[in-house]
């Protein structure tokens, strides 16, 4: 290495409390960044695994219950579907103990047969093939109902009517309170044996075009039978939106850490600013021992980047218990749960490239301008 580019290593930590300070934002802003990467990666891993519940990828909801015979048979004569299943769905309400009743919950019934779910059991279990009134709740539905937990006997007013069902297991859930029990005993309580409002569908292929396509084709398919469709929803759409709107979660957190590294950057430039007037006569004394224009240019803006990459060296050590934390705090406020940390590689090794070109540019009008200085101005500096 050159003696002038010895010489900016050795400046760089010469004044340490004025690099502790640009540091200190740096690292601060980079850790935020690292940690929202690594929040969203945690949120899109939770979002996998509430997603496994989902082992279909068309749900078809007919404006009334028909046979559940026809509407399987029906939807098999749809080219590209491999399996097809139907459930009741209907809105209930608990009845507290007080006698107020609770908010819109709704509750699914599947056959207890049925692959086309596959839960994330948070506690508890899932329903066994000869459960009568069990039921497995989400966790949004614990968020409204904290005072009942596996094990806990309620009553739901089903169409009207009070009945008694105990919670066997709670599986991860996001938006609105659901609950899940077995089809035979569901279809009694409600007097719907034998018929089903909606219909599950596995397709050949699981990406949203094709499950678009389907969708059109079974609702085309009920339409000519007489079954009139009511709303038709895939996987892939419902995915999209769940992705959207942590997506405005993350963008808001990713512009306070870019607002961070802004101010850390236009700190270092001052740093840099000042560590050109401070070393005027040593940049003279470098310029006239023969130095050219681009050594000086080139010391400073290393010393710059030096300062860059020792912040994201800190930033990546900062990031892991910051976003773990974050991670924990937005899962638990839209999830009612915690989730599995995931450390994002991409979004550190992302942070290098921008903290070493941003702290470049800040030291390039620092070191541009020490580099215009001549040899009689600043032997001549007081």
């Amino acid at each position: 290495m050159s003696r002038p580019l010895l010489l900016s290593l050795r400046n760089t930590f010469r004044r340490k409390g004025r690099l502790a300070l640009t540091l200190a934002t740096l690292t601060l802003g980079g850790a935020i960044f690292i940690g929202v990467f690594s929040v969203r990666a945690s949120m899109l891993r939770a979002m996998d695994d509430l997603m496994q519940l989902y082992q279909f990828d068309v749900w078809v909801v007919a404006t009334r219950p028909h046979r559940v015979d026809q509407l399987e048979r029906e939807a098999l004569r749809v080219q590209g579907v491999t399996s097809a299943s139907t459930w009741l769905q209907m809105p209930v309400r608990r009845v507290r103990p007080d006698e107020n009743e609770s908010g819109t919950i709704y509750l699914f019934a599947l056959k207890p047969e049925s692959n086309l779910l596959k839960p994330v059991i948070v506690r508890g279990r899932w329903l066994l093939p000869d459960d009568g009134n069990a039921i497995v709740v989400n966790t949004n539905f614990l968020k409204d109902e904290p005072d009942v937990d596996v094990g806990s006997d309620i009553v739901l007013k089903v169409e009207g009517r009070e009945t008694t069902w105990r919670i066997v297991g709670v599986t991860l859930g996001m938006g609105a309170p659901m609950s899940f029990a077995n089809y035979p005993y569901m279809a009694r309580v409600t007097r719907d044996v034998g018929r089903a409002s909606s219909v599950l569908v596995a397709t050949e292929r699981h990406d949203g075009e094709f499950q678009s396509q389907v969708a059109a084709a079974i609702e085309a398919q009920f339409k000519s039978v007489g079954i009139r469709v009511g709303s038709v929803f895939t996987i892939a759409a419902e995915m999209g939106e769940a992705v959207a709107m942590f997506d405005i979660i993350i963008i808001l957190l990713l512009i306070m850490a870019l607002l961070l590294a802004v101010v850390g950057g236009l700190g270092l430039m001052g740093t840099m600013s000042i560590n050109v007037l401070e070393r005027t006569r040593e940049i003279g004394v470098i310029r006239a021992i023969g130095a050219s224009d681009g050594a000086v240019v080139q010391g400073f803006i290393v010393e710059g980047v030096v300062i860059g990459v020792l912040s994201w060296l800190l930033a990546a050590l900062l990031a892991y218990p910051l976003s773990s934390a974050l991670s924990d705090a937005v899962a638990v406020a839209l999830l009612q749960t915690t989730v599995t940390y995931v450390y994002s590689v991409e979004g550190m090794l992302l942070w290098l490239g921008v903290v070493t070109a941003l702290s470049a540019l800040a030291s390039f009008l620092p070191a541009w301008n020490a580099s215009r200085l001549t040899v009689r101005e600043v032997l001549a500096y007081e």
